[in-house]
């Protein structure tokens, strides 16, 4: 299959004949994850022959296990990831100690604290795996310098940060104008497949409400 002028293959190789020897993830595998990857970018925009191989120097391949965070809240962010594999939460704590998650993020997305990075300032929010979860990313640094560089990667940015911006207003404005019943019943549509991967305790968090609050309104949906 050829893709922008080169063959899909060839760029596959040549990712996977610099992949560390110490790596355990095999290479079939690591294929199906590039593919995604892949059109995962093309959603947002074209990347030339020359500038997807250099990216892809600098790609590397990170395992998370449940629990583990790709960023703290309150550390300065270092990484733009990719999630291959796996799901993850952003949330953040409240002085109060209380845990307020703002978006799930499972597979094909893109994950970090960008905003914060390009501030030099630490990360208002933390990013958790919520499963056993596998990581394409590159450092933050450089893909700053990506970005001065070649300006497909400018409108991949802007695309992408566009789409966050809806994503955000759009969840705001539920949270003003709909009850939690109906949030709920939007997170079954954004989410479909998650209610069996994730607790109550964390659906009700991103809902914003307790768990006795959304164990009732399940029993109420269900009769």
């Amino acid at each position: 299959m050829n893709i922008m002028g080169f063959d899909k293959e060839d760029w596959i190789r040549f990712y996977l004949d610099k992949l560390d020897p110490s790596d355990k993830i095999s290479k079939e595998k690591m294929k199906q994850w590039l593919i995604s990857f892949y059109a995962t970018l093309n959603r947002f925009g074209t990347v030339p022959d020359g500038q997807l191989k250099k990216g892809l120097t600098r790609l590397k391949h990170l395992s998370l296990g449940k629990g583990e965070h790709l960023v703290r809240q309150g550390e300065i962010p270092d990484k733009l990831a990719f999630i291959a594999e796996g799901l993850f939460r952003v949330y953040y704590i409240t002085e109060e100690g209380d845990e307020k998650i703002l978006v799930f993020r499972e597979e094909g997305r893109m994950l970090s604290a960008f905003s914060a990075f390009l501030q030099n300032k630490d990360s208002w929010f933390g990013i958790q795996a919520l499963e056993k979860s596998e990581l394409l990313y590159i450092s933050l640094n450089d893909y700053r310098q990506y970005l001065q560089e070649d300006p497909c990667w400018q409108v991949i940015n802007s695309r992408y940060v566009e789409m966050i911006f809806i994503e955000k207003e759009k969840r705001e404005s539920e949270f003003l104008s709909d009850d939690a019943e109906t949030r709920y019943k939007k997170f079954l549509r954004k989410y479909p497949d998650l209610e069996n991967r994730i607790s109550q305790y964390h659906i009700a968090s991103y809902l914003g409400i307790t768990p006795v609050a959304l164990s009732r309104i399940r029993k109420k949906i269900k009769k």
